[in-house]
C-alpha cells in the first residue's frame, strides 16, 4: 500500500479563485493520504477571527443526495478534490436551478474538522455536470497528482448565495464564488 501525506497551514490572499480575504485568525491545515483504493482528507478550520464562516460540505438537501464525499474536477494536470464554491462555467448556458451544496459554520471561537474519502480510480464529479453541453469536464488521463481545496466564505454572506435551509440542512448555490476565500494543499503525487 502506497501512502503519501502532506499538510498546508495557509492564511494568505487566495491565489486560485474567488476574492475573498479571510480575516486575521483563520487557520487551515489537511492531511492528504494516498493509497490504492482510495485518497483520503482529513481537514481543520481553526477560526479564531471575530466573523462567522460557512464552509461548504457534500450532504444531503432538498431531496438530493451527493454522488460522492466531495466534488473531484480537473485542475491543468492534476486532480482537484473540492469541497467548495464554484462559478458558473461558461460551457452552461442554462440550467433551470442552480446547483446547490451543503455548509457546515465555523463560528468565532471554533474549530471544524472533517474527514472524507475518495475512492480511486477518480470519477469525475462536478456540481454543473448534467449542465455541460459536452458533458462534465474529463479528469486528466495521467494526473501529476492530486490537490485538496476547500471553499471558506466570512460574514456579511452575499445574497447571490442564497443561504437557506430545508429539513434542518442548511445550503447555498453555486455559481457565485466572489467572496469565497480557497484554501489548497501543495500537489501530493499520485503512486
Amino acid at each position: 500500500m502506497l501512502l503519501v501525506a502532506c499538510g498546508a497551514t495557509v492564511n494568505t490572499v487566495d491565489q486560485l479563485a474567488g476574492g475573498a480575504t479571510i480575516p486575521v485568525g483563520v487557520m487551515f491545515d489537511a492531511d492528504v493520504t494516498i493509497a490504492r483504493a482510495d485518497v483520503t482528507v482529513s481537514w481543520r478550520v481553526d477560526n479564531q477571527s471575530t466573523k462567522e464562516l460557512i464552509v461548504p460540505i457534500l450532504v444531503s438537501h432538498k431531496g438530493m443526495a451527493p454522488e460522492g464525499n466531495a466534488y473531484v474536477v480537473p485542475a491543468g494536470d492534476f486532480i482537484e478534490i473540492a469541497e467548495r464554491l464554484f462559478g458558473w462555467p461558461d460551457e452552461v448556458e442554462e440550467m433551470a436551478v442552480a446547483p446547490s451544496v451543503g455548509v457546515l459554520r465555523v463560528r468565532p471561537g471554533t474549530t471544524e474538522s472533517r474527514t472524507i474519502r475518495v475512492p480511486r480510480p477518480f470519477k469525475p464529479y462536478h456540481p454543473f455536470g448534467g449542465g455541460f453541453d459536452d458533458g462534465p469536464p474529463t479528469l486528466p488521463s495521467r494526473p501529476a497528482g492530486v490537490v485538496f481545496c476547500l471553499g471558506v466564505v466570512p460574514e456579511p454572506y452575499p445574497p447571490p448565495l442564497k443561504l437557506d435551509t430545508a429539513k434542518g440542512v442548511e445550503f447555498v448555490a453555486h455559481g457565485w464564488d466572489a467572496q469565497q476565500h480557497r484554501f489548497c494543499t501543495d500537489p501530493a503525487a499520485l503512486g
